[in-house]
């Protein structure tokens, strides 16, 4: 619960101070940059370890910063963290900036499921359908899971529309177990 409060503030003033600069793609395109290097390299380490001081971290962290050529505002923004000791939250402010850009560009994520690969027609007619029950634009992200056996589950704004093949069967199977 204070993960999610934390990084939704955190989130929501790095969104505000984007959209004055009007700049909301960017920050979080240079955001997400860090993230990768962040999450990729020894880096975590050293910037949330304390054996080393404070000043030495923040001064690892500007390197870091100019060498990623990250605008005035996200290097201010991950020094703010790391004196806080929030960097380990930052996916989820990530996630949340995300969410943030897209509800104001009109987009919405949406999760595809599905037992084995999906064809691109398929995924195009699906998206297109997801469109007009949003009223968004869809940007679906895919995912594999065999144990569906068949048919596609899709998370779409909290909503689970599942049409996959082992849930029908598990729903026969409670009906007959009823005597339905």
């Amino acid at each position: 619960m204070i993960e999610g409060s934390l990084s939704r503030r955190y989130a929501k003033a790095l969104f505000q101070l984007a959209l004055e600069a009007k700049r909301e793609e960017e920050i979080g395109q240079e955001i997400e940059r860090f993230s990768s290097v962040y999450g990729a390299t020894e880096l975590r380490q050293v910037l949330t370890n304390p054996a080393f001081s404070a000043e030495n971290r923040k001064n690892v962290l500007i390197q870091i910063a100019r060498s990623l050529k990250l605008s005035p505002l996200v290097a201010n923004s991950v020094a703010f963290l790391l004196e806080r000791d929030r960097l380990p939250y930052l996916p989820s402010i990530i996630s949340r900036y995300r969410r943030l850009l897209d509800e104001k560009n009109g987009r919405v994520e949406a999760k595809l499921v599905a037992a084995g690969p999906v064809e691109e027609n398929d995924i195009k007619r699906l998206s297109a359908a997801l469109e007009k029950v949003s009223g968004k634009q869809v940007v679906l992200g895919q995912e594999s899971d065999p144990s569906l056996v068949g048919g596609l589950v899709i998370h779409l704004e909290g909503k689970v529309y599942d049409g996959s093949v082992r849930t029908q069967l598990e729903k026969m199977k409670e009906r007959i177990e009823r005597g339905y």
